[in-house]
C-alpha cells in the first residue's frame, strides 16, 4: 500500500468512527430525555393553585426566620496589618432550624396519605 492509500483508508475509518460517535451521542440524549420523562411521570402532581400555596409557605418560612440573630452564625475575626478588626470568615450554622421552619409551614398545606390510598397522583 502506498502512503496515499493508507491516508485515504485512515480518513475513511475516522469518518465512520465519527458517524458512530454522533449516533451514540444521539442515542444517549434520547435515553436521557426518556429517563427524565419517566422521573417526571412518577412525581406527584400539583395544581398551579397548590404550587402557588407551596411557594407562599416556603416564602413565609424563610421570611419568619430571624437571620439577624447573631447566634445563627459562626464568625471568625482577625486583625489586618493596619490594626483594624475584620471578619475572616462567616458561616451560617442554623440551616437545620431554617429547614424546620420552612417544613412547618409546608406541612400545614398537606394531609398525610398512604401510597395505596393516594389514587389522585397515580394517573
Amino acid at each position: 500500500m502506498t502512503t496515499t492509500e493508507l491516508q485515504a483508508k485512515i480518513e475513511a475509518l475516522q469518518a465512520a468512527f465519527d458517524t458512530k460517535v454522533q449516533e451514540q451521542n444521539a442515542y444517549r440524549s434520547q435515553i436521557d430525555a426518556l429517563k427524565k420523562q419517566l422521573e417526571d411521570l412518577e412525581k406527584p402532581k400539583l395544581t398551579s393553585e397548590q404550587f402557588d400555596k407551596l411557594v407562599d409557605a416556603i416564602e413565609i418560612g424563610i421570611g419568619n426566620f430571624d437571620f439577624s440573630d447573631t447566634d445563627n452564625y459562626s464568625i471568625d475575626y482577625s486583625l489586618d496589618y493596619d490594626g483594624r478588626v475584620q471578619c475572616e470568615s462567616l458561616e451560617f450554622d442554623n440551616a437545620d432550624e431554617l429547614g424546620r421552619e420552612i417544613f412547618e409551614y409546608v406541612e400545614r398545606l398537606f394531609g398525610a396519605a398512604n401510597e395505596d390510598d393516594n389514587q389522585e397522583n397515580q394517573d
